[in-house]
């Protein structure tokens, strides 16, 4: 139930999250408590219905986080 914006030479990605009923803040603060894994609500960029990942980090960081961000979706 969600999409992801393809980056166009940046370091990080926005994730369509509107689909899954929660705001960009409220499903960043969720994410963060429950599945450790840190985005940015899109909002701050003037996209509520999105957050943002990093993915300035080790390929094994991204599998990791990920595999939690799945996880976390999953039980919703």
């Amino acid at each position: 139930g969600i999409s992801v914006v393809r980056p166009l030479g940046a370091f990080y990605v926005l994730v369509n999250i509107s689909q899954l009923g929660l705001t960009s803040t409220n499903f960043a603060d969720k994410l963060i408590s429950k599945a450790q894994v840190a985005v940015v609500p899109g909002i701050a960029f003037g996209d509520d219905r999105t957050i943002r990942f990093s993915y300035a980090t080790s390929l094994d960081v991204i599998k990791k986080g990920l595999d939690r961000f799945e996880e976390f979706c999953r039980a919703l």
